[in-house]
């Protein structure tokens, strides 16, 4: 298992509301810079990232989006994650001129480009089990809802 990624309360966004997948990015990015984890800088990068590479993945309990960027102004290693209420639409990874309903964003920063594949190989892990799934699509609470991506990202209990 690669370096440890910062996975807080804070960082969770249950319900989410955005016009659009831009909107998502910026709300969940805003969320990284509020806890001192990224500059603004990095919102930008990401949605460039985006632009270019989609991040929407068909899983089989729901649809999720994972962006990232290029380290620009990241300070430390997080992961912010959002339900969406409604679902937010964010082109496929795999066809971007298809759309797909997305229901989980895990918006990642990380600042040292090796851990990059690690971190999303960990998040498609989490997002492939649907008992995961079930219980981020179901907390009741930011605190739960980060506990679990903890435990599954990290292999243990938040620090």
């Amino acid at each position: 298992m690669g370096a440890r990624i910062a996975i807080a309360p804070s960082l969770v966004a249950l319900d989410l509301a955005a016009e659009d997948s831009s909107d998502a990015i910026r709300q969940l990015g805003s969320r990284l810079i509020e806890g001192g984890f990224a500059g603004k800088q990095y919102i930008d990068a990401v949605l460039a990232r985006e632009a270019t590479y989609p991040t929407g993945l068909e899983f089989p309990s729901c649809g999720v989006a994972l962006p990232h960027g290029e380290p620009t102004g990241v300070r430390d290693a997080a992961l912010a994650i959002a339900r969406c209420r409604p679902e937010v639409q964010f082109r496929c990874m795999d066809d971007s001129s298809r759309s797909i309903p997305v229901r989980l964003i895990a918006l990642l920063a990380v600042n040292a480009p090796e851990e990059h594949l690690d971190v999303i190989g960990r998040l498609i892990g989490v997002f492939s089990d649907a008992g995961l799934c079930k219980k981020l699509l179901e907390a009741e609470s930011p605190d739960e809802a980060a506990a679990v991506l903890d435990r599954a990202i990290n292999g243990g209990e938040r620090q």
